[in-house]
């Protein structure tokens, strides 16, 4: 009983009342900011409502690797890493530079360690410590492990009916039909010992569970976002906490002095929800509206750039906000990422990991670098967008037959070369192949002459483990991808034996990161930097606590759930209850 039906939204008791009914908390959207607002109000003893506006729950998060960032989690310790509260905030201080808010950074690195521990004892989250370094773990502060947690998958089964509830997972996630934890991900990435048994173990389960796909056609193994968001979604089941679907979001009203309440619209019906204590915005970015992406998206303007679905992050709870006087902050940024779409899906992929494998490069249109390739994926997508001369200028992914016969290759995932004739139409079409670079130069109209000196370049970068240019393969992210069977850099291998292929990407994103100014307990904040009674706003409809930097895996939804955490109990005006409570 997760979803309710049009007769819970019954009007007050009051007579007269204007309202349609009443809560102690609205929350606005259900990706793992919304959701972990509503379970941590329900905790503390407030009526809560959750809505959205897709008739699917987890929003981005249902699509994402759902990796929680916590530095000095329980987890990391029992497996024997040490960590500090210290340590981390020094690495938010180095890699956030100017937009480091020292309040919100402690805000952020205090709860996370008790939120971690109270939902593993209190709900149904469960996480593993997982490998990922932070992004740039050579700083001060960086660790080179466990900060990233990963949620346990789930058995879909679990879920019952609420399973058609839930968001399926990005279509870039699931090789054959089966889906992956991030570690697994490592290990067939990298072809590690194991990885076709792997695969095949996978795929068995998935095939031979004939009820399941006769009843859904999906996975029956919940992994990544997914698994995070049906074990929220299994915990506020527990908690009878009211979710509606196919709800939207339409104004904030407004009172004398606080948000009282919001307007929505649920299947055409108009609805007045009052909101005793608060409401809290937690819809997402803006990624998927045209009119206010073209506005403050200069450099990737196109909805098509983004890589989540684009019925999610429409941008209504940033604009409710702004219309109730809020002040916002970093609209001109996102999650940056280097993206390939395939046309006849209509589907975006980012371009996560392929980047650092040995025996390839991106390159421009003159068939020069201008960037290190094997970065983080923020990074990589931030220098592109920087480096166009226009919004849809492309770069160029190029590499060669050994790269290809060993590496996942862009949209060709992690299938071995001699499944290419497998591989859909949309795919083959827009990759390029040839019999010489000089060939793929002409055809995706690149300097040829540029391309064969830069790859010369390249290549005695691979004999000497040093990329002079670029220092591809110093941060310990960039290896955790690559090759460690390749030496003397595992990032770098030449790129020489025919046929080449090239992949046109561009600069896209992940999620928009400006969004509503907010304090370090998530109230938004008005122009003066002063709260706006009754209104909170965590996730992507908050401006990230980030600034213009990708620290770490998990730095998207890790905030998410804290500062939504936190919403809730500064409505209560109670601290999280102890895990034993």
């Amino acid at each position: 009983m997760v979803t309710i039906a049009d007769s819970a939204l019954e009007p007050a008791d009051e007579p007269g009342q204007a309202w349609d009914a009443e809560y102690d908390v609205i929350v606005v959207g259900s990706g793992a900011a919304g959701m972990t607002a509503a379970l941590i109000a329900a905790d503390l003893g407030l009526r809560t409502i959750l809505i959205e506006s897709c008739a699917e729950l987890g929003g981005t998060t249902a699509v994402s690797g759902g990796a929680v960032w916590v530095p000095a989690n329980h987890l990391m310790a029992k497996l024997g890493f040490s960590d500090s509260l210290p340590e981390a905030m020094e690495y938010l201080r180095q890699t956030l530079g100017d937009e480091y808010d020292a309040a919100r950074a402690s805000a952020y690195l205090e709860t996370g360690p008790d939120l971690v521990r109270y939902l593993e004892a209190r709900s149904h989250l469960a996480f593993r410590a997982g490998p990922l370094p932070d992004y740039y773990s050579n700083l001060p502060g960086g660790k080179g492990r466990y900060r990233a947690l990963d949620p346990l998958p789930l058995p879909a089964r679990e879920l019952g009916q609420d399973i058609d509830l839930l968001r399926p997972p990005h279509p870039q996630t699931v090789i054959f039909g089966a889906t992956y934890t991030t570690v697994e991900v490592a290990t067939i990435l990298r072809k590690e010992k194991g990885w076709i048994s792997l695969i095949a173990s996978r795929m068995a389960r998935h095939y031979l569970d004939i009820p399941w796909l006769l009843r859904r056609g999906t996975s029956p193994r919940l992994t990544l976002g997914n698994a995070l968001i049906g074990r929220l979604l299994l915990s506020l089941r527990d908690r009878k906490v009211s979710i509606q679907t196919e709800t939207r979001l339409e104004a904030l009203i407004q009172g004398n002095d606080r948000i009282e309440g919001i307007a929505a619209s649920h299947k055409g019906k108009k609805l007045r929800l009052r909101a005793s204590r608060g409401v809290v915005l937690a819809a997402g970015g803006f990624g998927a509206n045209p009119e206010m992406r073209a506005k403050f998206l200069s450099r990737a303007p196109d909805v098509k750039r983004g890589v989540a679905p684009s019925d999610i992050n429409t941008g209504e709870a940033i604009a409710a906000g702004m219309a109730a006087g809020a002040a916002t902050r970093l609209m001109d940024e996102a999650w940056w990422i280097p993206i390939y779409r395939l046309a006849n899906s209509e589907v975006t992929c980012g371009q996560f990991f392929d980047r650092a494998f040995p025996g390839c490069l991106i390159v421009n249109i003159k068939g020069r670098r201008f960037m290190n390739d094997a970065a983080n994926y923020d990074e990589a997508g931030r220098a592109m967008a920087n480096a166009a001369t226009t919004p849809d200028e492309p770069s160029f992914y190029i590499f060669d037959e050994h790269y290809r016969r060993n590496y996942l290759a862009g949209p060709m995932l992690a299938m071995p070369r001699a499944f290419d004739g497998m591989l859909p139409e949309d795919v083959k079409r827009i990759v390029v192949k040839a019999d010489s670079l000089a060939e793929l130069a002409r055809m995706l109209g690149i300097d040829s002459a540029g391309l064969e000196a830069e790859s010369a370049r390249y290549n005695s970068f691979a004999q000497t483990g040093i990329d002079a240019d670029f220092h591809r393969g110093d941060e310990a992210y960039e290896r955790h991808y690559s090759d460690p069977n390749v030496s003397p850099n595992s990032t770098l291998g030449p790129i020489g034996k025919a046929p080449f292929y090239g992949i046109k990407v561009y600069a896209g994103d992940i999620g928009t990161k400006g969004g509503l100014a907010t304090n370090c307990d998530a109230q938004v904040l008005d122009s003066a930097g002063h709260p706006i009674a009754g209104l909170y706003a965590a996730g992507s409809s908050a401006a990230s606590m980030m600034g213009r930097t990708y620290p770490a895996g998990g730095v998207t939804i890790g905030p998410a759930m804290i500062f939504g955490a936190r919403a809730a109990m500064h409505i209560a005006g109670k601290p999280l209850p102890k895990p034993s409570a």
